[in-house]
C-alpha cells in the first residue's frame, strides 16, 4: 500500500525476469554477465550562418525609451519617499505619545546587486546599492471600555482606557539616501543588422553489447560536411545461427 493513499498493488509471486524479459535468449545461465556500452558525442562547428535582421533599427527605437525610464524612476522615487516619510511621522507621533520605544532591526538593510555582463548581447549593467527602509509590525493604539451599572444592586464598572498593540506595518526608518537613489547605468552597444546562427556540428552515437551468446556493435553519425550526411553501421556475431 502506498503511504497516504488507498492504492494497493497486487502481490507478485513466481515472476521470472529470466523468462519474461527474454534474457534467456542472450545469456546461457542466470549467473552469466554481459557488457553493454553507450556513447553519444557532439562536436561543435566553428562556422555560423548570417541572417539579415534590422537589429539597429530596433535599437534606435528602444534606446530613447531607456533614457526616459530614468525620468519615470525619479518621479516614482519622490512619491515613494514622501509616502514613507508621512508614514514614519504618523508612527513617530504614536510611539512618542505612549512612550513606546521602537526597536529597529539590527540586520543589514542594504540591498546590493553586483554589476554583470550579458554575453552575446554585449550588455553591461553597473552595480546597484540601495539602503532599505525599516518597517515594524505593531503600533500602539488607545482603546476605552464602556462603563456600566447593574440596576438593583448598584454595582458599577468604571470605564478603562488601555493601550494595546495593533498589527500594522509602520515605517520606523526612512533612509535619506533614498532621495538620491538612481537606477544602475546600462550600456547597450548598437548591434549589427544581422543575426549569427551557429552551424550544426557532428553528432555520433556508439552502442555495443557483448555476451557469450552474441556480440553486437552499432555506430551512427550525422555529419555536417559540404552537405548533411548520415552514416549507420551495425555488425553482430553469435554462436547461434538464428541470431
Amino acid at each position: 500500500t502506498l503511504p497516504y493513499t488507498k492504492i494497493t498493488t497486487p502481490p507478485i509471486r513466481d515472476f521470472s525476469l529470466w523468462e519474461r524479459t527474454g534474457l534467456k535468449n542472450f545469456l546461457k545461465t542466470t549467473k552469466q554477465s554481459f557488457d553493454m556500452g553507450v556513447n553519444a558525442q557532439y562536436k561543435k562547428n566553428k562556422d555560423s550562418y548570417t541572417i539579415p535582421f534590422p537589429l539597429g533599427a530596433i535599437y534606435d527605437i528602444l534606446n530613447p525609451n531607456l533614457n526616459n525610464l530614468h525620468g519615470h524612476f525619479e518621479k516614482g522615487r519622490g512619491m515613494t519617499f514622501n509616502f514613507l516619510t508621512k508614514s514614519y511621522n504618523e508612527a513617530k507621533v504614536e510611539f512618542e505619545k505612549y512612550k513606546v520605544e521602537a526597536s529597529l532591526n539590527k540586520l543589514p538593510r542594504t540591498l546590493r546587486i553586483p554589476g554583470y555582463y550579458i554575453p552575446g548581447l554585449n550588455i553591461e549593467v553597473s552595480p546597484f546599492t540601495a539602503e532599505l527602509p525599516a518597517f515594524g509590525y505593531m503600533i500602539p493604539k488607545e482603546m476605552s471600555t464602556p462603563g456600566f451599572t447593574i440596576p438593583g444592586i448598584g454595582f458599577s464598572v468604571p470605564s478603562y482606557t488601555l493601550v494595546l498593540p495593533f498589527l500594522q506595518f509602520p515605517v520606523l526608518h526612512v533612509p535619506r539616501s533614498l532621495q538620491k537613489l538612481t537606477l544602475p547605468s546600462i550600456k547597450i552597444p548598437r548591434p549589427e543588422n544581422h543575426i549569427l546562427i551557429p552551424a550544426m556540428g557532428n553528432l555520433t552515437f556508439d552502442f555495443s553489447f557483448k555476451s557469450s551468446v552474441i556480440t553486437l556493435n552499432t555506430n551512427a553519425g550525422l555529419y555536417n560536411q559540404s552537405d548533411i550526411v548520415a552514416h549507420f553501421k551495425s555488425s553482430s556475431f553469435s554462436v547461434i545461427d538464428a541470431l
